[in-house]
């Protein structure tokens, strides 16, 4: 009776009271911190103090929610399946090497105010004379055949695309698009410019392949402000891409040759050109970044 008495004295025994200070919640045993909310939120940001209390709440609900459902998996022993472990296995491989990742992209310096203007003026039709390009042309799904590549690459104009297509039936369907120059690798806006007229360019799109002609170029220019946003990020995304080249792609082309495959499962040669690690092309920065 001594000991209930003392426990309805402390209000209930085992309760570690209010959460406070860095403690936003607790779910039985388990506390969530400031942190782990600020985790949750990946970086969000509100443009006034309501809408980031609204976020906020959302944010912590979907962290309880999580917390709540696994310790019920806990309890029915699902964190011991063999399931489980293949599955936290593999995240916690993937989740090591996007920590390592992130931490050299964050070790790379953002552009210098000089060095965003220099690329402004150097790529006028991105900025001061954006093109905005209208193009026509034929989307397919790409075809398993190796020889498809050589037959189509002499090939100058959608009618001869299009009998190359019809003469292998693969079906295809004419389609019209707008190529925005601020919203595409600056690389490609240069290469369809340089396009004679009528010549087909080929692409890479949604699981298929788009084969296309340049039909129509406007000019938009884009306001400074934007101007300077987009460079900017569009520089931070190149070096990025490539300090992770620098970095990790010789890890990978060393490792692999101490790899051993089971021999159902080895994969072929890679062609003799093709020994280095090439640096993967550096992501566009899309408009208003």
């Amino acid at each position: 009776m001594l000991i209930a008495l003392v426990c309805a004295g402390l209000a209930a025994c085992g309760d570690k009271g209010e959460p406070k200070g860095q403690v936003v919640a607790r779910v039985g045993n388990d506390e969530i911190t400031a942190l782990d909310l600020q985790t949750e939120m990946a970086g969000f940001q509100a443009p006034n103090a309501q809408v980031r209390k609204a976020a906020e709440q959302q944010a912590l609900n979907a962290i309880v929610q999580r917390k709540l459902l696994v310790q019920a998996a806990k309890k029915d022993k699902i964190d011991k399946s063999p399931d489980y472990a293949r599955l936290r296995d593999r995240m916690d491989d993937v989740l090591l090497v996007r920590t390592w990742q992130e931490r050299l992209a964050r070790a790379v310096p953002a552009p210098s105010p000089e060095e965003i203007q220099k690329f402004i003026t150097e790529h006028p039709d991105l900025y001061s004379a954006r093109k905005r390009i209208s193009v026509s042309g034929l989307r397919f799904n790409a075809p398993n055949d190796p020889n498809f590549v050589k037959a189509i690459q002499p090939l100058n104009t959608l009618q001869d695309v299009q009998a190359l297509l019809a003469s292998r039936n693969i079906p295809f369907k004419e389609a019209t698009a707008e190529i925005d120059a601020l919203a595409v690798d600056p690389r490609f806006t240069d290469q369809l410019l340089k396009l004679k007229p009528d010549a087909v360019f080929v692409v890479p799109q949604n699981g298929g392949v788009f084969v296309g002609k340049i039909t129509n170029v406007k000019v938009d220019p884009v306001d400074a402000a934007t101007a300077n946003r987009h460079a900017a990020a569009y520089l931070r995304a190149a070096r990025t891409q490539e300090a992770m080249s620098r970095r990790l792609g010789p890890v990978v082309f060393q490792g692999m040759k101490t790899v051993k495959y089971n021999k159902a499962y080895q994969p072929p040669k890679p062609p003799a050109a093709a020994k280095a690690a090439a640096p993967a092309k550096a992501p566009a920065a899309k408009q208003g970044q």
